[in-house]
C-alpha cells in the first residue's frame, strides 16, 4: 500500500516536474525576500518585534497561554484556510496568479520568521526556530507546494476542456481534485496536533 502511494506521488511529480520546479523556485525566492526584509528593518522596528516576542516567551514560560483545545482549533483552521483557498482558486481560471502569490508569501513568512529569530538571538534563535517553526513546515510547505501544483494543473485542464467542450474527463478530474483536498485536510489535522501538543514541549526545553 505504501509503495503504491509512493509510486502515485512519484508519477505525479514526474508528470508535473516543470511546474514543480517553477513553484519551488518561487517559494525559495520568497524565503530570500523574507530574510532580506529582516535586514532592511530599522532598529526601532526590530526592537518592537523582539520586545513583543520576549513578552510572548515570558507568558509562555509562565504557562499563560491559550487553552490547548482552542489553540489546536486555531492552528488547524489557519492551515486549512490557506490550503483551502489555494484549492478553491484552482476551480477558477482567474485564480492562477493568486496561487503563485500565496506560494511566494508563504516563503516570505518562513524566511522572515527564521531570519528574525537568528538575527536577534543567534544560535539560540536558530535552535528555537528549529523546534517551533521548521518541524511543522517540513510537512506544511511540501503540502502547500503540492496543492498549488495540483490546483494550477486542474485549472489549466479546466481551461482546455472548456474550449474543447469535453466535460467527461473534467468530472473525473474533479473527483480526484476533491480527494486531494480531503487528504490534505487529514494531513493538516496531524500537523495541528503536533504543533499544539508536542511543539510547546520542545520549545520549553530551550527556555
Amino acid at each position: 500500500m505504501k509503495q503504491r502511494i509512493g509510486q502515485v506521488i512519484w508519477n505525479h511529480v514526474q508528470e508535473h516536474s516543470a511546474l514543480y520546479l517553477f513553484i519551488v523556485v518561487l517559494f525559495v525566492m520568497g524565503i530570500i525576500f523574507g530574510t532580506l526584509t529582516v535586514q532592511s528593518l530599522g532598529y526601532a522596528q526590530q526592537h518592537d518585534l523582539y520586545t513583543y516576542f520576549q513578552q510572548f516567551l515570558d507568558e509562555f514560560a509562565r504557562n499563560n497561554i491559550v487553552d490547548p483545545g482552542y489553540a489546536f482549533y486555531q492552528n488547524f483552521i489557519h492551515y486549512l484556510k490557506y490550503v483551502g483557498i489555494i484549492w478553491v482558486l484552482g476551480l477558477s481560471i482567474i485564480g492562477l496568479p493568486v496561487i503563485l502569490i500565496m506560494v511566494f508569501l508563504k516563503g516570505v513568512f518562513v524566511g522572515f520568521t527564521v531570519g528574525f529569530l537568528v538575527h536577534q538571538m543567534g544560535m539560540k534563535g536558530f535552535m528555537f526556530s528549529f523546534v517551533s517553526v521548521i518541524p511543522q513546515n517540513m510537512i506544511v510547505v511540501p503540502l502547500i507546494l503540492m496543492m498549488s501544483v495540483i490546483s494550477i494543473s486542474f485549472s489549466l485542464k479546466l481551461i482546455a476542456h472548456l474550449f474543447r467542450q469535453n466535460r467527461t474527463y473534467q468530472k473525473l478530474s474533479l473527483a480526484k481534485y476533491i480527494g486531494a483536498m480531503a487528504i490534505a485536510a487529514a494531513v493538516l489535522l496531524i500537523v495541528a496536533l503536533f504543533q499544539t501538543y508536542l511543539s510547546p514541549l520542545l520549545m520549553r526545553g530551550l527556555l
